[in-house]
């Protein structure tokens, strides 16, 4: 654990927001139209709770207005991607609670999908239209492969943020580095791998483990042994029950042993949904609808362990043919000193 002292501090996503970013689903997402349509349910869905901007490229502002200008604003910006989560921007707060885009380098998951040469001006798009500073970072990180309590603490994995595809030019030491610079992160726990089914994004630890408050943490278990994704998990929830946050505390964890998969295929193939992949909105957790026969049982769980939120069950199966979640599609943005929409 670091001991010098960061400007910087990132806040955790379950602290209060100012709003929450969502973008459009652009041409290129798998099955655009019903994608579109679980995200205008998302928002329509998510808008009682707190304020949604829709960031949307000009070719499809007609669409997006149409169907979702009742429940967000939309700001219109060049984009050729979806999944602000992991290619918008990260804020981070200095001590006078000023919040700060980061904008941490994006690859199209390690050079794996295209193209994302306009999404790549987006952070800083976002950070001009809110009158924010942006700092600009070489490390490759997307949102959905870090989780934060807000006090220093970061876990991710090494099948992510240390792959060659991302970050061959810096090891574990400057990456590191960099986080505590420009977040504040004083430890930063290393599980080894997310999800098999994950193989798009190499295994963001959003799918795996997500935090609740500040020390505990829901994390994705499953009993049948048969599971391709039973090994992997029970090694994670081993590491996180040795591992201390940048506070020297244990965490308390509470297990997620429902790993659900959509009874319904697409192209033959079946796709996996985790409910630690929930949303946390000011008042309400998005978690997504999966399988029947689980669902209820999980949202039990997310019930108990968010007492002071409402579940909402939104339906997310366009959402896991593209590779993501409600987590995945959105990004929070902190209340703080600056900011005021």
């Amino acid at each position: 654990m670091k001991n010098n002292k960061s400007i910087f501090n990132i806040p955790a996503r379950f602290e209060e927001h100012e709003c929450t970013l969502i973008t459009w689903p652009c041409i290129g997402d798998s099955e655009i139209d019903s994608f579109r349509k679980e995200i205008t349910i998302f928002i329509k869905s998510m808008a009682k709770y707190e304020k949604i901007i829709l960031i949307v490229d000009p070719a499809d502002s007609l669409n997006a207005i149409e169907q979702c200008s009742e429940f967000a604003e939309i700001w219109i910006m060049p984009t050729d991607m979806s999944w602000i989560r992991d290619n918008g921007p990260i804020f981070t707060k200095k001590e006078n609670d000023e919040i700060v885009a980061i904008n941490f380098e994006f690859n199209g998951w390690g050079n794996k999908f295209y193209p994302y040469d306009k999404v790549k001006n987006i952070p800083s798009l976002i950070a001009k239209k809110l009158n924010i500073e942006c700092i600009k970072s070489k490390l490759v990180l997307e949102g959905g492969g870090v989780s934060f309590d807000g006090e220093g603490t970061m876990i991710t994995t090494e099948q992510m943020l240390l792959n060659p595809n991302r970050n061959s030019n810096f090891n574990k030491q400057q990456i590191e580095s960099e986080l505590d610079n420009l977040l504040g992160i004083k430890k930063v726990i290393w599980l080894k791998k997310g999800l098999v089914e994950d193989e798009g994004t190499d295994g963001h630890v959003d799918c795996v483990v997500e935090y609740v408050s500040s020390g505990k943490i829901i994390v994705q278990t499953t009993n049948q042994t048969n599971n391709p994704n039973y090994e992997l998990l029970k090694i994670n929830l081993e590491i996180l029950k040795n591992e201390k946050d940048a506070n020297g505390k244990n965490f308390e964890i509470i297990e997620m042993p429902y790993l659900p998969y959509f009874p319904k295929k697409y192209k033959n193939q079946k796709f996996v949904s985790p409910y630690t992949n929930y949303y946390i909105a000011n008042k309400a957790i998005m978690v997504p609808e999966v399988d029947p026969s689980l669902d209820n049982l999980a949202f039990k769980i997310i019930e108990e362990v968010f007492p002071d939120r409402e579940v909402v069950p939104i339906p997310a199966f366009y959402q896991a043919i593209g590779g993501g979640g409600p987590g995945c599609i959105t990004q929070q943005v902190p209340i703080s000193s600056n900011v005021k929409l």
